[in-house]
């Protein structure tokens, strides 16, 4: 047990003392300071703010905020200490500049200043990142940014690819470094991205009755798991990728451990599902991250100490006693506040961590439809109204959304094609009154989408659906089919008079017919042509007729007509007729 009661203090005459410079100069000590509050906490941007006495009613002007000192963009540095021994604990920019005048009538001047990294959550970029791990990316995201320094610990998984989707840089990096089981802490312009460390000595040690003014602290069984599980589709093995994890590497704060509060639920396993391809090493980091999070929020609390101390910081540990045995122990800090005011100086420590996942940040993402239109979302079912005349002449169609409007005009939608290019593609539109499922990009109710065309009972598919789903096919309006079957091996296009062409894999036969019962058959004893009429053949130079066996030309009568000569040849020959048997020419040469 650390036995230290005090909080250490060189001082002599314990006179609370602070140094403030803006823009490198100490600011004028007859500036009356009401108020000044520093605060740092892990994955959040350090914040300071100064309330100092401006305003003058009699001469009606605001005579230090006239000044330059607290210019926005100006670099200021608050010091706190006792008998000016003063050390730094903030750095940053002045961000807001304000004034205020209250109903007493005393008027002040209130200056915020936030550390220079919170450049990183201004404005949302999308960028691609190939071939990199996630502490490379944390990096090359910070070093953008002049006077940032960094402290990455490596991640192991490189990424073939990983995408920043319109979000800040901020966010972005919170996110990869929650996912990884890691925080991130900001200290004076210096960004830290590592998992906690536990294993360090106390800074401090803070007991009940002595070095503590304040305290209180609680301990939730609801966010601790037994064991996580995290699962995703491994679509090369068709299959479900899982990993899991059961234990923290994390020296918990109090006498029960987290997985013997897991017990009061007795959830068998928190499941973590995502339904994209996320490699085994991804979703073991995932799992990790999530039990270390539930363990770090078994106990939450705060303390106020008894004087203000600038050792203690995000990240640092404190050694608490006397508070009991649920509570006694080292705890790992989360948040600092500093106080002063009224001549005293306060430092509210914070431990535990609340365990919801950073993305829970509902600003994370930008606004649906980016917030010029209420959204639309999830799909929605439409009705065809209209397949021409679009007025923009963007080949839409018009589409009524009956849960919107069952009687208005509908909106243009885009219809998505199988394939589609200049003057190429696949070309399929619904018919008049289809229903068909309908898409929003941006969730923007003005920029619908055709997904595809649905079937119900009111609206039947052309072929009964069965499990073994051997058929599959297309069919028009008028009844023209293109029809497979997958147990026979047949593919059949045909019309509703009857022209059809049968690819029979089963009987090795391809069947060529049309409405007039004229017929082609190719199978393995040969080519048929079938007509109850005429079959002529024709060709514009030559036609050559060979058979490697026996050709046979029968029929009631024959004739053979050549407008030039006509010979016949072979090494034998017969000429034959059981009636009389002519042979004729203005010259006749036998032998």
């Amino acid at each position: 047990m650390n036995e230290q009661r005090t909080i250490p203090n060189e001082s002599t005459h314990d006179v609370v003392t602070f140094d403030i410079l803006a823009g490198g100069q100490v600011i004028d000590p007859g500036y009356q300071l009401i108020s000044l509050v520093v605060t740092k906490e892990v994955n959040r941007i350090p914040t300071a703010r100064l309330v100092i006495r401006d305003g003058d009613a009699a001469i009606e002007d605001f005579e230090i905020s006239n000044k330059a000192d607290f210019i926005p963009g100006k670099e200021l540095l608050i010091k706190l200490g006792r008998d000016r021994e003063n050390t730094p604990v903030f750095k940053g920019i002045i961000t807001k500049h304000a004034i205020k005048i209250r109903e007493n009538g005393n008027a002040d001047l209130s200056v915020e200043a936030r550390d220079a990294s919170v450049r990183m959550t201004i404005g949302r970029h999308s960028r691609y990142y190939e071939d990199r791990k996630d502490s490379e990316v944390i990096e090359e995201v910070i070093s953008q940014y002049s006077g940032l320094d960094k402290d990455v610990e490596t991640t192991s998984l490189k990424h073939k690819e990983l995408v920043q989707q319109h979000a800040t840089d901020w966010d972005f990096i919170l996110s990869r470094a929650d996912a990884n089981g890691k925080l991130v802490i900001v200290d004076d312009g210096k960004i830290s991205v590592k998992k906690p460390d536990t294993g360090q000595s106390p800074v401090l040690g803070l007991h009940y009755g002595s070095t503590l003014r304040a305290f209180e602290a609680e301990m939730d069984a609801r966010n601790q798991w037994k064991k996580v599980v995290a699962r995703s589709w491994d679509y090369a093995n068709q299959d479900l990728f899982e990993a899991e994890s059961s234990s923290a590497s994390f020296s918990e704060h109090g006498n029960i451990q987290g997985s013997d509060l897991a017990n009061t639920i007795n959830l068998a396993e928190y499941e973590l599902r995502h339904t994209g391809h996320l490699l085994a090493e991804e979703l073991t980091e995932w799992a990790k991250a999530c039990m270390l999070k539930s363990r770090l929020a078994k106990i939450r609390g705060r303390a106020k100490i008894i004087v203000g101390n600038s050792d203690v910081k995000p990240g640092t540990m404190v050694d608490l006693q006397g508070v009991g045995d649920r509570f006694n122990g080292k705890a790992y800090v989360t948040a600092v506040r500093h106080e002063v005011g009224d001549g005293e100086w306060d430092t509210h420590i914070q431990f535990g961590l609340d365990p919801k996942w950073f993305a829970s940040n509902e600003e994370i993402i930008d606004f649906p439809a980016a917030g010029l239109i209420p959204a639309i979302h999830g799909l929605q079912v439409g009705k065809v109204l209209q397949l021409q005349d679009d007025p923009d002449g963007e080949d839409r169609i018009l589409v009524k959304l009956p849960i919107i409007d069952k009687n208005g005009a509908g909106v243009w939608a885009r219809v998505a094609s199988l394939d589609a290019g200049a003057e190429r593609g696949a070309f399929f539109r619904p018919e008049i009154d289809d229903e068909v499922i309908v898409g929003f990009l941006n969730a923007d109710p003005r920029d619908a989408v055709v997904l595809g065309m649905l079937h119900s009972s009111a609206k039947p598919a052309p072929i009964t659906a069965q499990d073994v789903n051997h058929e599959k096919g297309f069919t028009t309006r008028s009844k023209m089919h293109i029809h497979f079957n997958d147990d026979t091996k047949t593919i059949i296009i045909d019309t509703p008079a009857g022209n059809s062409i049968t690819i029979d894999e089963s009987s090795k036969s391809i069947e060529i017919k049309d409405q007039n019962n004229n017929k082609v058959t190719l199978e393995p004893a040969g080519i048929t042509l079938d007509s109850p009429k005429e079959i002529t053949i024709k060709a514009g130079t030559n036609i050559k007729i060979s058979a490697g066996a026996q050709l046979t030309v029968e029929a009631a009568q024959i004739g053979l007509k050549a407008s030039g000569p006509f010979e016949a040849q072979g090494a034998t020959a017969k000429l034959a007729g059981q009636g009389i048997t002519e042979v004729t020419g203005s010259l006749v040469k036998i032998n």
